[in-house]
């Protein structure tokens, strides 16, 4: 009996060895290829970049190196601006030599008029002084037609008309003439005239 359970031990032992190594799967002889080389060059300094590699990522901002162009101007120019100042200085002296010229015109008639007075030329003095826009100038008008009509009269020439000049002819001259210090003792001229034109003509007044 113990020889039999012996032999039957042994029997089913080499059963499963044998159906071990028949499942047993045969060695894969398959053998594994190694990807190809990647082409180098010739030369170490001619080695290529990889065609898919990334363009690496800027670490520091790039600085802008073109150049910044000036802005076009808009406005005058140096040139113009000199032009403009020179054409406004030769108008300021063309002023100046205009006003100094119809002074000296007006003063030329203020001294030859007592010669031969009469209401044209009076009249045409007092304009002449006027325009010359001089309070001085007008002032000294003012005074000689004065005199020489309280002293020897003006044909044709009444005092209410006299004062009516002397007081129309004065608003030719220009607003800061006439608020000048000069303008203010002709003010007080004309002021003296009017009385004394009043007096002679009402003289029982």
């Amino acid at each position: 009996m113990v020889t039999f359970l012996i032999t039957s031990v042994l029997i089913l032992g080499l059963i499963g060895i044998a159906i071990y190594f028949w499942q047993k799967p045969a060695p894969h002889t398959e053998t594994y290829e190694l990807p190809p080389p990647k082409p180098a060059a010739l030369f170490a300094g001619d080695a290529q970049p990889e065609v898919n590699a990334p363009a690496p990522f800027p670490t520091t901002p790039q600085v802008i190196t073109e150049q910044v162009t000036e802005p076009v101007r808009t406005g005058p120019t140096e040139s113009q601006e000199n032009e403009a100042q020179s054409a406004k200085q030769a108008q300021s002296g063309a002023t100046e030599a205009e006003h100094r010229a119809k002074k000296e015109e007006a003063i030329r008639f203020i001294e030859s008029w007592p010669v031969s007075p009469d209401r044209k030329s009076t009249a045409k003095m007092l304009h002449l002084a006027a325009t010359a826009d001089d309070a001085d100038t007008y002032c000294r008008a003012v005074e000689v037609a004065l005199n020489v009509w309280l002293n020897s009269g003006i044909p044709d020439l009444s005092a209410a008309e006299l004062q009516n000049l002397f007081n129309s002819e004065f608003w030719l001259l220009s607003n800061g003439t006439r608020s000048s210090g000069a303008g203010f003792v002709l003010k007080q001229t004309l002021a003296r005239a009017s009385r004394e034109l009043e007096r002679a003509n009402n003289p029982t007044a």
